[in-house]
């Protein structure tokens, strides 16, 4: 429980950073700014954020395999800490940039340090429901910096936020280490006693079998100390069997399309996009209040899918997310199109009441699973021995295409109008359904090294697939024991 709600808290303080710009922006580009800052040092604001994170990304890769995912997540942990009293401070465009890349530098090694944590401290059974309630909780995050943003300075919203990232990383000092890096350190005894405590004090029997279970596991791939040369060459050659780069390649482009999906350039510039539908007769509300509203419900359809996930699985959820999230958005650009803008001074038409509510359609769609499915199915489908770093390098990879992205949102608002980027969600959104049924495997209920051994399967696409063992399938665990 304590593991829990620590992880809830510290995702909290992940969507806080996330959803900071849209609310900062505005302020801050206000005439009665104290900063004042152009269109294009707010996109910088804003993509930089991303841009920096594969530093972070690949050094946490690295760390967690090198330090332990425990330590890593401390570090990251203080970074953000450190960025959020930098953003407070700031006095200049400069200070505002360096708090940016701290921040996300420091989410992003943090990001892959707790994917790491969460897939090999969870239950099987319930791994998918306590990563989508850790994404569940980083749109509360989001829902608090929204709240701050509209009732509150930048300032005394950013000191708030600091606040919240500090005890999120007192509470993750108490975290204890995963059994899997402790026994890949040798570190049996310590390996042993986590796994006692996680398994509780009436399960001693269970707590020794998994035990028994991973060093086994371990056991079975140990090869011999080599130079450091050979052990990168080693490790490049193990990235090349097609059971590492399946689901390597999968998750990579899973991850990656999200981007241009749009729900995280959606919550970059909530404000801006909110604003621009004005025009179109869609102000039914103040923008701040609607952006408040849109991430209370996409926080709601985040903790329906911890119950959609265990009752229906990840596949079929990510079909039901990707037509409510594809069809919205299509219409959106129809609606969008500039001949239909109205009278600004004639708001609340019908078409604008449809605007406003597919736009909340859309963006609950993409919260429902493809916000958090990526997120919660990289971690536990990549080679254990390459989880960290593969992880780190698709955190990285993902932050490198967002940054991208959101450094052109104005060129894109510019260029091909709101009604185009639109568009460019909704043929996203459609090519990512099609991919998750040809490629992405099912995963609920299987444990990590279940997981694996569905990839080595000689089958790419899922259905040409064998039968999959199920958490409750013990023949694999009896073989491997004996």
């Amino acid at each position: 429980l304590y593991m829990a709600c620590t992880f809830f808290i510290n995702t909290a303080a992940y969507g806080m950073s996330m959803g900071h710009s849209a609310v900062l922006l505005p302020q801050i580009q206000a005439e009665n700014s104290t900063i004042v800052i152009s269109e294009e040092i707010g996109s910088w604001i804003t993509s930089v954020y991303s841009i920096i994170g594969p530093i972070g990304s690949i050094a946490g890769g690295f760390s967690v395999d090198a330090f332990g995912r425990k330590r890593t997540h401390i570090i990251a942990d203080c970074c953000m800490v450190l960025g959020w009293i930098l953003i407070t401070c700031a006095q200049n465009e400069s200070m505002l940039l360096l708090a940016r890349i701290v921040e996300g530098t420091g989410l992003s090694a943090a990001a892959t340090a707790n994917t790491v944590i969460a897939d090999e401290l969870s239950d099987p059974g319930l791994r998918g429901i306590m990563l989508c309630g850790v994404y569940g909780c980083m749109f509360v995050g989001i829902i608090l910096i929204s709240i701050y943003g509209a009732f509150f300075h930048w300032r005394t919203a950013s000191g708030l936020a600091t606040v919240h990232a500090f005890i999120s990383l007192i509470m993750f000092c108490f975290i204890c280490e995963t059994p899997t890096w402790l026994l890949k350190m040798k570190q049996d005894k310590k390996a042993e006693k986590v796994l006692k405590y996680l398994w509780g004090p009436e399960n001693e029997t269970q707590a020794k079998q998994e035990f028994i279970y991973l060093k086994a596991r371990l056991q079975i791939v140990k090869v011999t100390r080599k130079s450091k040369q050979d052990e990168i060459l080693q490790k490049i050659m193990l990235l090349l069997k097609p059971f590492v780069l399946k689901p390597f390649l999968i998750m990579h482009f899973f991850n990656g399309i999200q981007a241009f999906c749009g729900i995280k350039l959606f919550t970059f510039y909530s404000i801006d996009i909110l604003s621009k539908t004005t025009k179109y007769g869609a102000d039914v509300l103040d923008i701040y209040y609607t952006n408040i509203i849109i991430s209370i419900l996409r926080t709601l359809a985040t903790f329906i899918s911890c119950y959609l996930i265990f009752s229906i699985g990840r596949r079929k959820l990510a079909f039901l997310s990707g037509i409510c999230s594809f069809l919205p958005a299509v219409i959106l650009g129809f609606l969008l199109l500039p001949s239909r803008v109205t009278d600004v001074n004639n708001p609340a038409t019908f078409e604008g009441y449809v605007i406003y509510f597919l736009i909340i359609l859309y963006t609950v769609g993409m919260s429902l699973g493809f916000f958090i499915l990526p997120g919660i199915m990289i971690g536990e489908t990549q080679y254990y021995k390459l989880r960290g770093f593969l992880c780190g390098y698709i955190y990285a990879t993902n932050d490198l295409i967002l940054g991208g992205v959101s450094k052109m949102y104005p060129w894109l608002i510019a260029t091909i109008g709101l009604h185009g980027v639109f568009f460019m969600f909704g043929v996203s959104c459609g090519v990512c359904t099609v991919f998750v049924y040809l490629f992405v495997p099912e995963t609920q209920g299987l444990s990590l090294q279940q997981i694996e051994d569905y990839f080595k399967q000689p089958n790419i696409l899922w259905m040409s697939r064998k039968n999959v063992p199920r958490e409750n399938d013990e023949s694999n665990t009896t073989i491997l024991l004996t």
